[in-house]
């Protein structure tokens, strides 16, 4: 409610408005101050997007999330990344590599992968939700769609990148084109180049722009996880870098 009075509820909770009704004439409710929320199961937000809405100053961190928006029983913990790109963002995916030293080697690759479709991968697959951008996991491919369309990518061997979908989709792992643009430029090799499409691959998702940016590769057994600013497919990442690691967000 705001401070003109006016109820505002989810749309899910029209499906079951008697109750809502009932409760309401019943006093059976609870009214949640906005230092609440997302802070408990009981006041899980839909996803960090709705909580940045809701909440403006909140800090990046942990908190709940109900992206089915119901009667959060089934509501998880999950990262919020609130000041990257003006934040909002669930954290999805979090993941190292399993020989960065020989980086271009076909033994390296990206480890866990997350259960999207992947038939030549053979990493770990995580259906855990990460709960920092290095705590290496993967929340369930099937929730990444109903968080959100935009993605972030963030690493610290890459420049970070945020996307839109075009043809593209990377929550339904649909090949196409995505428009996006640099949100940090972590690498001093071609400023300014960004990932143009999305392919999907028997080992993961990648990212081209003249050729691969990002390459999700989860096998160790060919190919190798491309994180190219240059676009060119290349070993132009960052070397020497301690606990190498990257992240997807969704918003």
């Amino acid at each position: 409610m705001d401070s003109n009075g006016t109820l505002y509820l989810h749309k899910t909770s029209l499906l079951c408005i008697g109750e809502v009704i009932k409760r309401l004439t019943e006093g059976k409710y609870q009214l949640a101050e906005p230092s609440n929320l997302g802070l408990s199961k009981e006041f899980a937000m839909l996803n960090c997007k709705d909580l940045k809405q809701k909440v403006p100053s909140a800090d990046s961190g942990v908190y709940w999330i109900d992206p089915d928006g119901g009667s959060h029983g089934n509501a998880f913990q999950a990262y919020c990344d609130q000041q990257t790109d003006g934040g909002g963002w669930t954290l999805v995916y979090s993941y190292t590599f399993t020989d960065y030293s020989s980086f271009t080697s076909f033994e390296n690759a990206v480890t866990p992968r997350p259960s999207w479709s992947a038939s030549s991968a053979d990493v770990r697959v995580s259906t855990t939700v990460p709960l920092s951008e290095t705590h290496y996991e993967a929340m369930n491919f099937a929730l990444w769609r109903s968080i959100g369309k935009e993605f972030l990518i963030k690493s610290n061997i890459n420049n970070w990148i945020a996307c839109k979908e075009g043809s593209g989709s990377i929550v339904q792992q649909k090949p196409g084109s995505i428009t996006c643009k640099l949100v940090k430029q972590v690498s001093d090799r071609c400023p300014g180049i960004v990932p143009k499409s999305l392919s999907r691959h028997t080992n993961g998702m990648y990212l081209t722009s003249s050729s691969l940016y990002y390459g999700f590769d989860g096998s160790t057994g060919g190919d190798w996880p491309t994180h190219d600013p240059c676009g060119n497919n290349q070993e132009n990442n960052l070397k020497g870098v301690p606990n190498p690691h990257g992240n997807i967000f969704i918003r």
